[in-house]
């Protein structure tokens, strides 16, 4: 009868649910376990190198050294993760990363190039072949496409709290056992996840297995690149919208330093201040949920989101105060925190399975050609210049991610054109109701 019906298929729906929430909950703390790994590393490479005696040009070497390796044998590295499989370029990345680790113990300018060669190769692999792996099984579990978003988004929400978490225990080892201890931390981390996915049910998965070298892979993949003007499209934003996220890194701290100076400040509290940003970041990430149960569609609120990050960088532009410049870089860390669970979602619906971690590796050579191009002439620019650079960065990756969505929307077929459609009359209310349900809920929870 219709009651027994209505339970078996009930029971079917609760089964497919309970089986959904634990490959998300595996996988993201896994993945959680990877980036604070990450996390605890990032703060204390200059500090490190700088303990070490060498000069800002011989660290700068460094840095450019570990981004160049990221562009060129990073993405090498991802076409090899479709060929040989995703979850075994997950547990390389444990053992490169791992390496890098080890190096930072000794002072020898060698065998630290070393590490950083190293490390460059592992941020490539972190940041595509998990991604990968999690979307392939995503759609062989018979999972919707509706509740990928539901993993970006809590990812990144939690990688915001595991970023917060890495600045507390890395702040607390290094004053205590000096710089090379967040390293130390890392490499605990990095043996639990990479013996987390030894030990857990992940199965293999694989893109293109024919390709029969790395650059057969990367050339097969470029074709398809610049075959489909989605992609171009896809890859333009993130390129644009990231190398401009990378060189805030790089400028929000002596941006600041040096407003601070001409009020009379002689420090900054950079803890504290990177807790704020952090904390931005999850607005940014609630935000998005909030998106979600509107209904809003996801290149609505990004054609929304990337002027509003353009102009969050106005103020730096202009050379305004020291409170204008920090609530700007506010708005842009919530902006961040929109991006990346979102675009994840894009991302995903755009590239092709075959080819996913080759493509987003490809994705990474102009966002680590455009860190490269600024470091090295950052001698040279004043503040000022480097962040009219990022306005200009933010303002054409607002112009690609329009062209994006109109090309979606025109798309034949319509099943991803229609999950990318625009509406009108959803973007005028969009941020401020939005963020009028994220402020009501948060004051019921402290109520």
């Amino acid at each position: 009868n219709l009651s027994t019906v209505r339970a078996e298929t009930k029971g079917v729906e609760d089964g497919s649910k309970s089986r959904f929430l634990s490959f998300q909950t595996n996988y993201i703390a896994i993945w959680l376990c990877m980036m604070m790994s990450d996390w605890l590393q990032g703060p204390y490479v200059y500090a490190l190198y700088s303990s070490y005696g060498f000069s800002k040009e011989s660290i700068g070497l460094l840095f450019i050294c570990g981004f160049g390796s990221s562009m060129t044998l990073g993405t090498l590295a991802g076409s090899l993760a479709d060929k040989f499989g995703r979850k075994t370029s997950c547990i390389a990345f444990g053992f490169i990363y791992g390496f890098s680790c080890l190096t930072k113990h000794s002072s020898d300018f060698n065998l630290l190039l070393l590490g950083r060669l190293t490390g460059g190769v592992a941020t490539s692999l972190l940041f595509s072949v998990f991604e990968a792996w999690m979307v392939k099984e995503h759609f062989s579990n018979g999972f919707s496409a509706d509740l990928l978003s539901s993993t970006f988004t809590r990812a990144y929400f939690g990688n915001s709290l595991v970023a917060i978490a890495a600045g507390l225990l890395g702040g607390m080892v290094a004053d205590n056992y000096g710089p090379v201890a967040p390293f130390d931390c890392s490499l605990v981390l990095l043996v639990v996840g990479t013996t987390a996915i030894f030990c857990s049910s992940w199965p293999e998965n694989y893109g293109d297995a024919n390709q029969e070298t790395s650059n057969e892979g990367v050339m097969s993949a470029m074709k398809v690149l610049m075959a489909d003007p989605k992609l171009a499209l896809c890859g333009l934003v993130q390129s644009l919208f990231e190398g401009s996220m990378y060189t805030f890194v790089f400028m929000w701290t002596p941006a600041l330093e040096e407003q601070a100076s001409l009020v009379g400040l002689t420090t900054i509290p950079h803890g504290f201040i990177f807790a704020i940003f952090m904390v931005c970041c999850m607005i940014g990430s609630m935000l998005v949920k909030e998106f979600e149960n509107r209904q809003i569609p996801a290149f609505t609120y990004m054609v929304c989101m990337l002027p509003v990050a353009a102009a969050s960088v106005v103020p730096s532009v202009l050379g305004m105060g020291i409170w204008a410049q920090l609530t700007g870089f506010c708005v842009f860390e919530a902006c961040v925190g929109v991006y990346f669970p979102t675009w994840g979602t894009v991302r995903g619906s755009i590239v092709p399975e075959n080819i996913r971690a080759t493509v987003m590796n490809l994705y990474r050579v102009p966002l680590n050609l455009i860190v490269v191009l600024v470091l090295i002439n950052i001698g040279g620019m004043t503040t000022s210049n480097v962040f009219c650079l990022c306005f200009l960065f933010l303002a054409l990756s607002s112009g690609a991610m329009y062209m994006l969505t109109q090309a979606s929307q025109t798309r034949p077929g319509g099943t991803a054109g229609d999950a990318c459609q625009v509406d009108p009359e959803a973007g005028e209310s969009l941020i401020s109701g939005a963020l009028s349900s994220v402020l009501e809920d948060e004051k019921d929870m402290e109520a």
